[in-house]
């Protein structure tokens, strides 16, 4: 593993202690080789002020700290949270856009870097689902995060968000699966993105 993404996903992804791992182990995310992740602890520690309590993995595409690739800053993730805790088109927008604030946040901490968090602006509507088959009753909201990437180019990126939101008839857990790349939504690295939420989607069905 190259220096830059071990410091990016030690950054990303090892900052806090993961509570409950046994709930995390039921949450793995199945990915093709050379995608790299980690499971942390919601809320994390560079976005105290977000509301969701649970558990967050993430799988990041093999490009994901190269600004040269077809498949910078793309990746997947998923959010176990409270069942208490409503997804809500509003309530969803603000959490995702309090994660990246304090991401940015975290990552530029005493770096020469002149920029303002509060800046970074996201609207999300719902859309048509891009899934053929997904969990009963969720809901797709799509939406493109205005911020400024922090770990290598550390300049302005429109990343572009597709989030499917729904609890589980299960176990009453609510989920939020997010793919987000600043590529085009027609590139091969979506068909990708897309290809590991189906997968979790049928791990999902076939639980007993």
């Amino acid at each position: 593993m190259n220096k830059v993404l071990q410091a990016c996903l030690i950054v990303m992804c090892s900052v806090g202690l993961l509570k409950g791992e046994d709930r995390a182990d039921a949450l793995q995310i199945k990915a093709p080789t050379g995608w790299k992740g980690e499971t942390i602890s919601l809320p994390p520690s560079f976005a105290p002020d977000m509301k969701f309590k649970g558990i967050e993995v993430i799988r990041f595409a093999p490009g994901m700290f190269d600004a040269k690739s077809d498949s910078f800053f793309s990746y997947v993730l998923v959010f176990e949270v409270e069942p208490k805790q409503k997804l809500t088109q509003k309530v969803l927008q603000q959490e995702v856009l309090v994660y990246y604030r304090g991401l940015a946040a975290a990552v530029l901490k005493n770096q020469k870097v002149d920029f303002d968090p509060k800046s970074f602006a996201l609207k999300l509507k719902e859309a048509k689902a891009t899934a053929a088959a997904r969990p009963a009753g969720a809901k797709t909201h799509t939406g493109d995060l205005k911020w400024l990437e922090p770990f290598v180019t550390r300049e302005p990126q429109t990343l572009h968000l597709e989030i499917e939101a729904w609890q589980d008839t299960k176990s009453k857990h609510n989920y939020i699966f997010i793919c987000a790349s600043p590529g085009k939504t027609t590139g091969a690295i979506w068909k990708d993105m897309r290809g590991i939420r189906k997968s979790f989607y049928q791990s999902r069905i076939d639980e007993p």
